[in-house]
């Protein structure tokens, strides 16, 4: 007794003594160069840590690009990979497309859309093929996507019966596909009450769009926040909210 007691004293007064649970492994990245139908695709792939099977999950940027907010695609990656999933980070550009995508009149990047999203849609599918190829990948596949990758998610996920998980931020339905999406996997909608880009309208399109075809449909809405929320508490509470979901709709387990 005297012993157990010594040592007890010891970790009380010398907590530094006492085991402390290792520190979470950095995520490993390679880059992984895929065909797809227009022209090869390199992407970013961070791997979940161990060697068991697992997810994957696609990021798909916004219309100003992979490189406008490369630390918060990043860190999302980052965090994606923590949770236990795959997760790739690409851009669907090519050559001068960033430039033509950020016109400065809105109908002239509309109509830009509207003629890609068919090619970009084949691009993030051959992703999807690259991914389920892997010895690794479980074969559950999540996309998420910001602002128009939102919407090209949305397009992608409407149309191959691969994709087991959707969350878009700030996003909605694509104007071509909106009479003809008859299936959806289970989905996350998170959008600002106060977006003067993309109306609140079409995330809740999305989601109606989701319960009517059957699915698990959510639509979180936070107040006062514009077209995008990367920073400060709106972030992070949609970066937990979206890995929860992830989680929860892509590992096996209890649910």
């Amino acid at each position: 007794m005297k012993i157990l007691a010594l040592f007890f004293s010891l970790f009380v007064l010398y907590p530094a003594l006492a085991p402390r649970p290792a520190p979470a492994a950095e995520s490993a990245v390679s880059s992984v160069t895929i065909p797809t139908p227009e022209h090869p695709v390199t992407a970013q792939l961070f791997h979940a840590p161990g060697t068991g099977r697992r997810p994957a999950v696609i990021l798909l940027h916004g219309r100003q690009g992979l490189d406008r907010f490369p630390g918060y695609y990043e860190q999302f990656a980052k965090a994606i990979a923590g949770s236990g999933m795959d997760a790739y980070l690409l851009s669907y550009y090519d050559g001068p497309e960033k430039e033509q995508a950020n016109a400065e009149a809105k109908t002239v990047r509309q109509a830009f859309f509207a003629g890609r999203v068919k090619a970009w849609s084949q691009l993030v599918q051959a992703v999807v093929t690259e991914a389920l190829a892997r010895r690794e990948c479980s074969g559950s596949i999540g996309l998420l996507g910001f602002s128009q990758g939102g919407f090209l998610a949305t397009a992608v996920a409407g149309q191959d019966p691969r994709i087991t998980a959707l969350a878009v931020f700030y996003g909605g339905i694509p104007g071509l596909y909106r009479d003809s999406i008859t299936r959806l996997p289970p989905l996350i909608a998170l959008h600002g009450d106060a977006d003067n880009v993309v109306p609140l309208s079409e995330g809740q399109a999305l989601a109606a769009l989701g319960r009517q075809l059957g699915q698990p449909a959510e639509l979180v809405v936070f107040p006062g926040a514009g077209h995008g929320f990367g920073k400060g508490p709106d972030a992070a509470k949609a970066q937990q909210l979206t890995l929860a979901f992830l989680r929860r709709t892509l590992l096996p387990g209890p649910k």
